[in-house]
């Protein structure tokens, strides 16, 4: 699984088996958004969400503190000019037409 940061700078990477759930351990309820839900039943805690306008299915699991995590440095803006001299670029390259 991934699993990424809200502004994207950090990722956890981890895995786990493959496994079929029982469904008599869970409830399963309608949202108010039209998800239908699944909840460990001993727990309450929300298992399953499956989105049926976007088809989506969602197993949710703790992220275990054993997870690869990957932090990425924003990286300082490119200089256009600097960028399009170092390739050579020539206004040549571009045409504009305009068609009526």
């Amino acid at each position: 699984m991934l699993v990424k940061s809200e502004d994207l700078s950090q990722v956890a990477v981890f895995e786990f088996d493959t496994i079929r759930y029982d469904q008599e351990l869970f409830e399963f309820h309608w949202n108010k958004r039209g998800n239908l839900e699944g909840f460990i039943k001993e727990t309450e805690f929300k298992k399953f969400v499956w989105q049926p306008h976007g088809s989506q299915f969602t197993i949710i699991e703790e992220v275990p503190k054993s997870s690869l995590i990957i932090k990425l440095r924003q990286p300082e803006k490119l200089n256009r000019d600097k960028i399009l001299e170092a390739i050579g670029f020539d206004k040549s390259w571009v045409t504009v037409e305009k068609r009526e």
